[in-house]
């Protein structure tokens, strides 16, 4: 109990430290997240430009997607508030400096969430985007009518948060063995703008890849699923158990990876 309640302390140490250093330059960070503010809108947009044209897509109404869209930002920023620097590790191996997260009497993987920022920004305009899309179009779709909603949509939205966290997690960690694994996340980032839409617009091959392969379709199209079409509770069952699969792969991977890791100094 001592030892949790000292890196909750640490944790909320470095969290203190890192929004300081973000705020040390006031107008950069509100014009950032103005900016970025903006960036999200244009998808909210898109949607508006295609439903003035169209009824629905693929079965799909205007406040449906946007619920999609909403629950993927609202997934987005809490990763980027607490795991973005998951991303850093190819930058840490690149430069040799991870051997200062294995020295230090702190676990390794604790230091690499919590010190310092691969983002200087902080996502309040996801948080903001999202929460508003989720508030406008849960009350016209007629969620949140009871207690059982709340529960549901807060286990959804945890089961989205790692699921996206353990797949760039993954992919982060082949810099152990791949030190320009970047190009992996720039493919993440591409898969990302297709599961924005629920993924019946697309074709087959597409769904398998994005439920199966590569499962991002589990952090925002499922749970919509499940919201929205009846509760199925298999479709609840197998976002679980992706979840418990994808947690294995994760830490399977990053035990391998600190073994095959090599010290600059070796």
């Amino acid at each position: 109990m001592k030892k949790i309640r000292w890196y909750l302390e640490c944790f909320v140490t470095y969290f203190k430290i890192n929004v300081l250093v973000v705020m040390e330059y006031k107008l950069d960070f509100l014009a950032i997240n103005l900016a970025s503010i903006l960036a999200l809108l244009v998808g909210v947009f898109n949607i508006e430009i295609i439903f003035s044209h169209v009824e629905a897509m693929k079965a799909w109404n205007k406040d449906e997607v946007l619920w999609c869209l909403g629950f993927f930002y609202m997934v987005r920023a809490i990763y980027n508030t607490f795991f973005i620097n998951t991303l850093s590790i190819s930058y840490w191996v690149q430069n040799g400096k991870f051997d200062l997260y294995m020295i230090r009497p702190l676990n390794t993987f604790f230091q690499l969430l919590s010190s310092g920022r691969y983002n200087a920004e902080y996502p309040l305009d996801e948080y903001l985007v999202g929460g508003i899309l989720l508030v406008k179009t849960g009350f016209s779709l007629h969620l949140f009518q009871d207690g059982t909603d709340w529960l549901l949509f807060a286990y959804l939205l945890l089961t989205g948060v790692f699921v996206y966290f353990s797949i760039l997690f993954i992919f982060s960690s082949l810099s152990f063995w791949m030190v320009k694994s970047n190009m992996f996340l720039v493919m993440i980032e591409n898969l990302e703008r297709l599961a924005e839409y629920p993924i019946d617009i697309y074709h087959k091959a597409i769904r398998v890849a994005v439920s199966m392969l590569i499962p991002i379709a589990l952090v925002n199209y499922y749970p919509t699923v499940f919201l929205l079409r009846g509760r199925d509770v298999r479709v609840l069952l197998f976002i679980t158990g992706v979840c418990v699969v994808l947690g294995g792969i994760a830490v399977a991977v990053w035990k391998l990876g600190m073994k095959a890791y090599q010290s600059t100094g070796a």
